[in-house]
């Protein structure tokens, strides 16, 4: 068990206690400590407790992790270190639960002096453990390994399982913005590619060949879109894949060179490829970063579709 001091810039102050050995940091409403600033990320840091200790990770936050005042990636923890997580500020206090080992000498010292008995010398009536105690534990804090009855026999809770914090379902994490914009521009593409696919049949003559090339290509085209919408709502790891083969293809087209780089240094970041593949803890999240590339992705585009519409004039 773990224990925090956090600091709010406005001066409250207050201390948490949770058990387990993942703890989740951030805004969003289902981690284990739930940040409640602006400059926190939805999932912004791990602590995780290993063979040598508990661990501080950073999960791809927009403004970092600072242990004792220095920015880090990852970094071991110890009592009294002060995590700080945009302007929260968490004071690692303690971590609970480590057991002290007494030499018969020192019993017999502090039995000596006046010191209690241990706990199992002494009876304890059934009234008196059903009356309420002033400092009873919390309901959030688990109970013991292994508590005594009077007799000294062991006796084990009814669930000794740890308690695991609540992980979002693989492929089913929080849409990035710029995601969301790519979903709705193929949208806007399905009914678009119709329109563009008959007009140009009724440009060309029309007949019975122009217009069944005009429905077949108008067909894959919606279809494309569709399939495209459908797996970036799910943000299935199949159409980010798909999504690249389409913005190489886009490559070739002049006017739309520079928004098809943009979608490509954007898909092959490791945050963008971690929010697909649905990782734990990790995702492209809603960042400065986040916001610049669903603009850039924008702006290229009405700049391409402007170019292409001043070649048709020209041409």
């Amino acid at each position: 068990m773990i224990k925090f001091e956090i600091s709010y810039p406005g001066g409250s102050t207050h201390e948490v206690e949770l058990a387990g050995s993942l703890t989740v940091l951030g805004r969003d409403p289902g981690c284990d400590i739930v940040l409640n600033d602006s400059k926190c990320s939805r999932r912004h840091a791990i602590i995780e407790e290993g063979p040598r200790g508990l661990v501080v990770r950073d999960s791809a936050s927009a403004n970092g992790v600072y242990v004792n005042g220095r920015r880090v990636d990852q970094a071991p923890l110890k009592p009294g270190d002060v995590l700080r997580l945009g302007e929260v500020r968490l004071k690692l206090v303690a971590q609970l639960g480590e057991t002290v080992v007494m030499a018969p000498d020192d019993l017999d010292l502090r039995t000596a002096a006046g010191a209690p008995p241990p706990l199992d010398d002494v009876p304890r009536p059934e009234a008196l453990l059903a009356t309420p105690r002033v400092n009873e534990r919390p309901a959030h804090v688990r109970p013991p390994a292994a508590e005594r009855r009077p007799g000294g026999e062991p006796r084990l809770p009814r669930d000794t399982r740890p308690v695991e914090p609540r992980r979002p379902a693989a492929g089913r994490g929080v849409r990035p913005a710029t995601v969301n914009v790519l979903l709705a521009l193929w949208a806007v593409f399905v009914p678009a590619s119709v329109a563009a696919c008959l007009f140009a049949a009724h440009r060309l003559g029309g007949g019975p060949v122009g217009w069944t090339l005009g429905a077949v290509a108008s067909f894959l085209l919606a279809a494309l879109g569709t399939l495209m919408a459908l797996g970036l709502r799910a943000l299935a790891p199949w159409a980010r894949h798909l999504q690249i083969a389409t913005a190489a293809l886009g490559l070739l087209a002049c006017p739309f060179t520079l928004v098809s780089v943009t979608l490509l240094l954007y898909l092959t970041r490791p945050e963008v490829k971690a929010a697909f593949e649905g990782s734990p803890g990790r995702g492209a999240g809603n960042g400065t970063a986040e916001a610049t590339f669903a603009l850039s992705v924008l702006g290229m585009l009405v700049l391409g579709l402007a170019l292409t519409a001043v070649a048709v004039l020209v041409l």
